[in-house]
């Protein structure tokens, strides 16, 4: 009896060795697999948007935005900008218009990385990029760093390239000064309908008025 207990023991003894051999192979597996997982994780494009309106303190121009936090986007979704509630970036005043710009992301060939282009959605204000302007629905490539304007509103973009090419994230922060002094007319309405001569031709919002709801992309 006292001989089959001894066995019993030595067999029980080198189970557990084997079990935790069996664990420490599994767990050296899993470190394996999310170290591989981080280095195959690719960057993320990211737009870094900071925002001014000499009214911000009085009139809480940008109460509605969430500062700092990295907002992620589908390659194919576009970010608007306006007054109106299903902006991704709304801004509460009335010298904005409903739908007031938008930002899409696209490729191209001989560009690894996405681009991006602004399309000016208002038929009452112009917007100025880099001091050229835009009118209605005029659009055009987004340089690395770039200073927009409309009426009081001041916005300084920079972009971070990445290397995936299916998200970009958006990062929205506020400043207390002005990136520039110039001023611009303040109402400056015109119908016309841009020549697009480059290669890319990117998705046509069907927005054409403040009220079409139905062609909205939040």
């Amino acid at each position: 009896m006292i001989k089959k207990s001894a066995d019993d023991a030595n067999i029980g003894r080198v189970v557990d060795n084997e079990e935790e051999s069996s664990r420490l192979q599994e767990g050296k597996l899993l470190k394996m697999d999310n170290l591989s997982d981080n280095q195959t994780q690719e960057k993320v494009p990211c737009l870094f948007v900071n925002i001014y309106h000499p009214e911000e303190e009085e009139s809480n121009v940008f109460r509605h935005i969430e500062f700092s936090e990295q907002q992620i986007y589908k390659a194919h979704e576009m970010v608007t900008f306006g007054r109106k509630n299903t902006c991704n970036i709304q801004l509460n005043h009335i010298r904005a218009s409903r739908l007031q710009f938008q930002i899409q992301a696209f490729l191209t060939d001989g560009h690894s990385g996405l681009q991006f282009e602004i399309k000016n959605l208002s038929d009452r204000f112009s917007l100025y990029a880099n001091d050229q302007e835009l009118g209605y629905l005029q659009k055009q490539l987004l340089p690395l760093k770039c200073i927009l304007k409309f009426t009081e509103f001041q916005f300084y973009l920079e972009q971070e390239e990445g290397e995936t090419v299916a998200e970009f994230a958006v990062v929205i922060k506020k400043s207390s000064h002005a990136f520039c002094q110039e001023t611009y007319p303040r109402f400056h309405s015109q119908i016309e309908t841009p020549d697009w001569n480059g290669q890319h031709k990117p998705q046509e919002p069907v927005e054409v008025g403040d009220d079409l709801d139905q062609y909205m992309c939040s």
